[in-house]
């Protein structure tokens, strides 16, 4: 992964290598300069997405007795260790990747036993993370990886439940590729409540549904949930995801 920077009237590029040996950096500036330089313009995160993620480095370090200085700087360290990154500043970052550093906050909070709260400067009211727009889906899919109940946290008798029933969607487990229906974690409380009350009902009660996946999820959930995503793991012996999804 490289790390570009303009400074000075000149752009620099930061590149990570195995080894670096004695004419390496000349190599490189002879191969690169032959190149064409193409720019990708995207949106620098929002003013509403830093203060969100200045509002959940603050609760961490509350909740843990850091400051926040060194709260902000270990979970950057830790997000660029996760996503193969050179280094990550929130200054310089755009907005998916301010998003993806979010739910990566998120997960951690989870991981921690933290729950996160934002104040609503207009009635005064905290609010849990998942109530604000947009986060719900991020919350659902780090409680998946965490194998933790969305509704109430516990993280044990967590099954992962699939928001439509599996016949309506792929027919039978043997064909279940983790790509066609939506899906949740649940305790086995609340996962029998939704199946007493229905899909529709559970929604409005808890204001949370189940969140479609991409391959790569489904992947980095291999693991957690061993009994499931048959149809993925065979069409992924057979080679089937190779350049979709990055392998560990």
């Amino acid at each position: 992964m490289a790390y570009t920077e303009i400074k000075n009237s000149e752009i620099t590029i930061t590149l990570a290598v195995e080894k670096v040996y004695p004419g390496l950096k000349q190599q490189l500036e002879e191969r690169l300069n032959n190149f064409p330089i193409k720019v990708i313009p995207v949106k620098k995160l929002s003013k509403a997405q830093n203060g969100l993620i200045h509002v959940l480095i603050k609760q961490f370090a509350d909740e843990l007795g850091w400051t926040m200085l060194d709260m902000k700087e270990y979970q950057k360290e830790q997000f660029a260790i996760s996503r193969d990154l050179n280094k990550f500043s929130t200054a310089k970052c755009d907005m998916e990747t301010a998003n993806d550093f979010i739910a990566f906050l998120i997960e951690q909070a989870l991981e921690n036993d933290i729950n996160l709260y934002i104040l609503n400067k207009r009635d005064k009211r905290y609010r849990h993370i998942l109530e604000i727009d947009k986060m719900t889906e991020r919350y659902v899919i780090a409680c998946l990886k965490n194998k933790t109940c969305a509704i109430c946290g516990r993280n044990v008798g967590v099954e992962l439940d699939h928001w439509k029933t599996v016949a309506s969607s792929v027919g039978n487990y043997e064909n279940d590729d983790g790509l066609h229906n939506p899906f949740i974690s649940l305790c086995s409380q609340h996962h029998t409540e939704k199946h007493d009350i229905g899909v529709e009902s559970f929604k409005n009660k808890y204001y949370i549904e189940g969140v479609w996946l991409n391959p790569q999820l489904v992947y980095e959930l291999l693991e957690v949930y061993p009994n499931h995503f048959k149809l993925f793991r065979k069409r992924l012996k057979e080679g089937y995801y190779r350049g979709i999804i990055k392998e560990k």
